[in-house]
C-alpha cells in the first residue's frame, strides 16, 4: 500500500498522542533534558535527533549560522523526510551567515515560509514528528550557541530544553501548523507545494506561552506580584520596565531578588533602556551581577520558589518579546526542571566550580554634558525667551541644572526628568526665566544616571544684552554688616582655624588657617573638618557684596583664599545659593584676576575672577550664620564685610597692602554691636561718622 508523507505524519501523531496519554511517566522522560551550553556538548544530541528522524522535521528560527543543522536537515530532506522552514530574511544584516544557510535550504528544495508581517520570527525550536520530541528554548542555531569553547569560562549561556511530554510536542505541532496556514503574517519563501495542516489540532497546554496574541510579559508580572518568597532572574536583555517595576515591588515587599544580566548589553547605545532598567534595580537594592566569563549570557530564565516555577523559552524582558514577536515560553511547575536551573543558578552566582562566570554588577557613571546653546562665552544675549540647551548622551536621564551670577553657579533646578539622547541629534533644553540686561550668567549640568551616578559638566557662561540696572536702595535699617575674625568665639573654631596675635588687624588679632601644604579644595566640602563660623543680622531681599579683608602667609598665592557659605543665602532669582552644608561657596581670592601676579600685606578681595562678582541675598530676616572654610591652606582672615551701600560696587580698602578697618557691626542695629578700630589703624571716615552717631545719638 502507498501512503503519502502526509499521512504517515498524521498517523504517527496519533499514535504518539496515544501513548503520551496512556503511558506517560510521572517523572522526567529519557527525552525529557535540559542541557547546559557552559559545559556540555548539546549539539550533538540535536544532530542525533536530526539523523533519527523518518517521519518529519519542522524548525522555526530568527537565523541559522551552523552550517552543521543545515548539512544534517538537507540530508534528511534527500533521505526522503518532509521537511518544513519557518523563516525571517530580516535576520541577514545583523546576521550575515544566515543567508548561506538560506540559500542553501532553498536550493535543495526544502519548503520555506518566511515572515511577512509584525515582529520578527524569534523561534528556536525543532520539532522531530516520528520521535515525538521538540528541542527548544533560547539558543539561536549558531556556531557556539550550543557547545562551550572552554568549560565555564568561555561559552554562551543558553536555555536548550529537549522536551517528549505530549502535551508541550502537540502544542508546537499545532501552533506551527498556525504559523504556516497563516495568510496575513507568514508568506512562502521558498518550495512551498502546500499550506495544509500536517497534525490534528490539538489544544495547546496551558503552560505554554506564544506571543504575539499571549502577552509574556503580563502573564509573568502577575506571577512576580504573587511570590511571597524568593525570585532568581537570569535575563540576556531588559527594555520592559513591568518586569522591572515588577522586581522593585517585590523588593519593597521583603521578598529577595537576585539579577544575572548580560555585561555588553549594560551599555549598548543600540538598546540604551537596558541600562535604565538595570540601573533602576540596583538603586531599588536589587542584588545583581553581571556575566565575567567569556562569551555571552543569552539565557532568559525566571525562578520563583514560593510557586516551584521555571519561566524559560525564548523572550527576553522587551516589549517587542512580550507580543510582537513570536515567541514560545514555557511556564513550568515541573519540581525537577526548577532544581535543575536553581542549581545552575547558585553555581553561576557563587561562582562554585572556580571560575569567574559572574561578578557584581557596578553600574557607570553617564557622560559629560556638551553645550549646544547658549554659547560658552556668547555676549549681547536677549533677556528673554533663553533656554540653556546640551547633548545629554545615551546614559544620562536625570539632570541638575546650575545657573547664576557667580562663576560656581547654584543649583537652579533639581532632578529635571529630561531623558536620555537617543540619536546623536537630540538634546535636552531647560527654558530660563527673564534675565537682567548687562549680566554676566553662569551655568553648568550634572547629569545622573538611574543609579545616581552623576557626571558634571564644564561651567559656561554668557553675558546679557544692555546695561545691568542697579539694584534697589536698601529698605531702611539695612546697613554695612562689618563682622571682625577677633571676635569669633573660641567653640565656632574647627580644625586647624587658630588665632594669632597681629596689631595691623582689627581688634589686635587674626584668625589663621596655617599653611601644611595640603591640596587646594575645590569645590568646598559640605562637611568640611576646617572652619569658623560668625552669626550677624540681615534683612531679606536686600542686595549685599560681600567683601573679605584677607593675607597670604608669605605672601603665597598658594595660600590666598578661602571659601564662604552663609546659612540661608539665594542669588538674585531666590535661588538658594552659598548654603553651607552644600558644594557651593563664594571663592574668595586675594589674587586680583588672572593679569595679578603677586600678592601683599592685607587687601580686600570679593567673590569675582576678572570682574565684580554677583550680590547676595538673604531668604529671610534676622539672623544668619557664616562660615569660612578651607580652600587653600595659608590664609589668614581679618575682616568679612556684608554691604548693601557704601561698598556695594566698591571695595572698603585696596587689593594689597592694605591699613583700613572698619568698625565692628553685625547688623542688629544696637549700639553695643559698633566696635571702633584699635588704636593706630585708619578707619573710613564715613564708618567713623556713623559710628559717631550711632553712639551719640546725633
Amino acid at each position: 500500500m502507498n501512503t503519502s508523507p502526509g499521512l504517515l505524519r498524521l498517523f504517527t501523531a496519533v499514535t504518539a498522542l496515544w501513548f503520551g496519554l496512556f503511558f506517560a511517566p510521572t517523572g522526567a522522560r529519557a527525552a525529557e533534558r535540559l542541557c547546559d551550553s557552559s559545559f556540555e556538548d548539546c549539539r550533538s544530541p540535536l544532530i542525533n535527533l536530526i539523523r533519527a528522524e523518518k517521519v518529519g522535521i519542522d524548525v522555526g528560527f530568527w537565523f541559522m549560522e551552523d552550517q552543521r543543522y543545515v548539512n544534517e536537515i538537507i540530508a534528511r530532506k534527500n533521505a526522503g523526510v518532509p521537511v518544513r522552514l519557518i523563516v525571517d530574511p530580516n535576520a541577514n544584516p545583523s546576521y550575515p551567515f544566515n543567508v548561506p544557510s538560506l540559500n542553501g535550504f532553498q536550493n535543495a528544495g526544502v519548503a520555506m515560509m518566511k515572515k511577512k508581517a509584525g515582529g520578527i520570527m524569534h523561534f528556536k525550536m525543532m520539532l522531530f514528528a516520528g520521535q515525538s520530541v521538540v528541542e527548544f528554548g533560547s539558543a539561536n542555531y549558531s556556531d557556539n550557541a550550543f557547545v562551550p569553547t572552554a568549560a565555564y569560562t568561555r561559552y554562551v549561556a543558553e536555555t536548550i530544553f529537549f522536551e517528549d511530554d505530549a502535551a508541550i510536542v502537540n502544542s508546537f505541532k499545532t501552533k506551527f501548523d498556525n504559523l504556516w496556514t497563516d495568510t496575513t503574517n507568514y508568506v512562502p519563501y521558498a518550495n512551498v507545494v502546500t499550506r495544509a495542516r500536517s497534525y490534528p489540532t490539538y489544544l495547546i497546554s496551558a503552560d505554554m506561552n506564544f506571543p504575539p496574541g499571549k502577552d509574556y510579559a503580563n502573564r509573568s508580572v502577575g506571577l512576580y506580584n504573587k511570590e511571597t518568597q524568593k525570585i532568581d532572574v537570569i535575563m540576556y536583555r531588559v527594555t520592559d520596565r513591568r518586569h522591572t517595576d515588577a522586581m522593585i515591588a517585590a523588593k519593597q515587599r521583603g521578598i529577595p531578588v537576585r539579577y544575572i544580566g548580560e555585561t555588553l548589553e549594560y551599555r549598548s547605545p543600540a538598546r540604551l533602556w537596558v541600562a535604565w532598567n538595570m540601573d533602576r534595580m540596583y538603586a531599588a537594592g536589587v542584588s545583581m551581577r553581571v556575566r565575567a566569563s567569556s562569551g555571552e549570557n543569552h539565557e532568559k530564565l525566571m525562578l520563583l520558589y514560593a510557586q516551584g516555577m521555571s519561566i524559560f523559552g525564548s523572550s527576553n524582558w522587551t516589549s517587542p518579546s512580550a507580543n510582537s514577536q513570536q515567541e514560545h515560553n514555557y511556564f513550568t511547575t515541573k519540581s525537577w526542571i526548577f532544581t535543575w536551573f536553581a542549581s545552575q543558578f547558585e553555581r553561576k552566582w557563587n561562582n562554585a566550580t572556580g571560575n569567574a562566570e559572574t561578578a557584581p554588577f557596578v553600574p557607570l557613571a553617564p557622560d559629560r554634558a556638551v553645550n549646544q546653546a547658549i554659547a560658552n562665552g556668547a555676549v549681547g544675549v536677549p533677556t528673554t525667551a533663553q533656554k540653556l540647551k546640551w547633548y545629554g548622551g545615551p546614559w544620562a536621564h536625570v539632570y541638575d541644572v546650575y545657573f547664576g551670577t557667580s562663576p560656581n553657579p547654584p543649583l537652579f533646578a533639581a532632578n529635571q526628568a529630561l531623558g536620555p539622547s537617543e540619536t546623536t541629534t537630540q538634546n535636552q533644553a531647560f527654558t530660563l526665566p527673564t534675565l537682567t540686561g548687562g549680566t554676566t550668567y553662569y551655568w553648568k549640568i550634572v547629569s545622573k544616571t538611574m543609579a545616581g551616578l552623576t557626571r558634571t559638566g564644564a561651567t559656561w557662561s554668557f553675558t546679557t544684552a544692555g546695561s545691568a540696572p542697579p539694584p534697589p536702595p536698601p529698605p531702611a535699617g539695612a546697613t554695612t554688616i562689618v563682622l571682625w575674625a577677633s571676635k569669633t568665639p573660641a567653640a565656632n573654631l574647627h580644625g586647624t582655624w587658630a588665632m594669632i596675635p597681629d596689631a595691623t588687624a582689627s581688634g589686635g588679632s587674626a584668625l589663621r588657617n596655617a599653611d601644611a601644604g595640603k591640596t587646594k579644595i575645590v569645590p568646598p566640602l559640605a562637611s568640611p573638618a576646617n572652619y569658623f563660623e560668625q552669626t550677624f543680622t540681615v534683612l531679606h531681599g536686600t542686595a549685599y557684596h560681600l567683601w573679605v579683608r584677607l593675607r597670604a602667609q608669605n605672601n603665597s598665592l598658594g595660600n590666598d583664599s578661602v571659601h564662604v557659605q552663609f546659612s540661608g543665602s539665594i542669588d538674585s532669582f531666590g535661588t538658594p545659593t552659598w548654603r553651607i552644608g552644600t558644594t557651593s561657596s563664594a571663592e574668595i581670592v586675594q589674587q586680583d584676576g588672572t593679569n595679578d601676579t603677586a600678592v601683599a600685606g592685607w587687601g580686600w578681595s570679593e567673590n569675582g575672577w576678572n570682574a565684580l562678582g554677583p550680590h547676595i541675598y538673604f531668604a529671610a530676616d534676622g539672623s544668619q550664620t557664616v562660615r569660612i572654610q578651607q580652600r587653600e591652606d595659608g590664609a589668614i582672615i581679618d575682616e568679612i564685610v556684608l554691604s548693601p551701600d557704601s561698598y556695594l560696587t566698591t571695595p572698603p580698602g585696596a587689593r594689597d597692602n592694605d591699613s583700613v578697618v572698619l568698625p565692628a557691626r553685625d547688623g542688629s542695629g544696637s549700639t553695643a554691636s559698633v566696635v571702633t578700630p584699635p588704636a593706630g589703624l585708619v578707619a573710613r571716615r564715613e564708618d567713623y561718622l556713623t559710628v559717631k552717631m550711632v553712639i551719640t545719638g546725633l
